[in-house]
């Protein structure tokens, strides 16, 4: 009965503090020691990934169903984001949110609050993919390839169409990567602003854990079961549900809807057939608190709220614009035409009754062909829409790629809403 252990008493996993060693062997039984409680440290540690992935599975589960997040009552709600708040939902006293090494641990198994940006191309990448891309410029490059083989031949002559494709694919590589570090600058003035949450600190040795404090902490920090506090002017930083409001709260979910209008928000449970963007307890990252303040509850971040799985939708292929489709087909009959003709000349250069050399015959058949590829397409079309973009920019608007200007310029009906908003 002495040996039992005090109902209620968390016991170590190994206990490797009370044995009573032999003189001989003491100090390599205590290093023993000390590595079998370096690893229950490691499966102490691993337990409570575990526990909080299943957590976090149980989540899933429960926002998968019919009733989601803003179906769920209070009470349902906590133990399954594994979290706590106070009855009035204020938050203001108590303990309320998550603990700091549960959020620590939940920050390290799933990651900052951010929304997984589209991979960037490199800058040679592009570079590469500008001058070697396309049917043109495949057609080009074959061209300089037959011109470099008949300098062979003809050492006298010149190599003209290299040139006028580096220098085309330059300008709109420098064209291109100025939009985007403009767009990279327009990034960086979108502020990070610290966000207001609820935190406390678990007693180390059983007793009662300390009352939660507001501590300032990075949008990138939030976690899944964090109590934030959110203010008039203020971005929402993550999906979260609102358990208690005042002031008349409300939202601008513009960024999401394309309504300009004002959304109120209220805390009562909405009802299960009702969806996530029109429940009225729910606000969304990327929205603007317009009125009121607001205790919110954090359930989802980075690529699971609402705006993050809009982006990872449509991180899909690049899609051909309208010039491009044009300019393929041009170039498919231009080679066609240019094939046929050079053939013709070769077979007439060989059934003609005056006898030329077999240089003289390449020659003539070459330079047929060649006469058909328009070597002034590309810098002609090039320099046209980095004018255009000139143009744009002059008006305000970023052209990213420059044959978006060209697609910009087939749109002949505008359809817009009540808003005025291009959808």
């Amino acid at each position: 009965g002495q040996g039992q252990p005090e109902r209620g008493r968390r016991m170590p996993l190994l206990d490797v503090g009370d044995h009573s060693w032999d003189d001989g062997a003491g100090e390599g039984q205590h290093h023993h020691g000390c590595a079998i409680a370096a690893e229950a440290e490691k499966v102490r540690q691993r337990h409570s990934m575990r526990r909080l992935h299943g957590a976090t599975d149980k989540f899933a589960m429960t926002s998968g169903r019919k009733g989601e997040v803003q179906s769920l009552p209070m009470d349902e709600l906590a133990s399954v984001v594994g979290t706590s708040f106070t009855s009035d939902g204020k938050c203001s006293y108590g303990r309320a949110g998550l603990d700091e090494e549960s959020a620590a641990r939940r920050l390290q198994a799933w990651g900052p609050n951010r929304i997984t940006p589209p991979r960037r191309e490199g800058k040679f990448v592009k570079l590469r993919r500008i001058v070697f891309g396309g049917l043109l410029n495949m057609l080009l490059w074959f061209c300089v390839a037959s011109e470099l083989l008949l300098l062979f031949i003809f050492p006298g002559e010149k190599d003209a169409l290299t040139p006028i494709i580096m220098a085309t694919a330059v300008l709109q590589w420098i064209t291109e990567l100025r939009a985007e570090s403009s767009m990279e600058e327009l990034r960086r003035l979108q502020g990070n602003d610290l966000v207001r949450v609820a935190r406390y600190r678990k007693s180390a040795a059983g007793g009662e854990d300390t009352p939660s404090r507001v501590v300032e902490v990075a949008p990138g920090d939030l976690v899944t079961g964090d109590v934030i506090f959110l203010e008039a002017g203020q971005r929402v930083p993550a999906d979260v549900r609102i358990i208690h409001c005042c002031g008349g709260m409300e939202v601008d979910n513009s960024t999401l809807t394309g309504e300009s209008m004002p959304e109120p928000r209220h805390t009562k449970m909405e009802a299960v057939t009702c969806a996530p963007a029109e429940a009225r307890n729910l606000a969304f990252f990327g929205t603007t608190v317009l009125k009121g303040n607001a205790t919110c509850l954090v359930h989802a971040t980075g690529d699971s709220t609402f705006l993050g799985k809009i982006a990872q939708g449509i991180k899909s292929s690049r899609i051909k614009s309208t010039l491009e489709y044009q300019i393929e087909h041009f170039i498919h009959i231009i080679a066609v035409v240019a094939i046929i003709v050079g053939a013709l000349s070769l077979v007439a250069n060989l059934m003609s009754p005056i006898k030329r050399s077999p240089a003289d015959i390449l020659q003539n058949s070459a330079a047929a062909l060649f006469a058909q590829v328009p070597e002034g397409l590309l810098p002609t079309v090039t320099i046209s829409l980095m004018i255009a973009s000139e143009q744009m920019a002059k008006k305000f608007v970023l052209v990213r790629k420059i044959d978006a200007v060209e697609t910009l310029g087939c749109v002949s009906v505008f359809c817009s809403d009540k808003t005025g908003t291009l959808t």
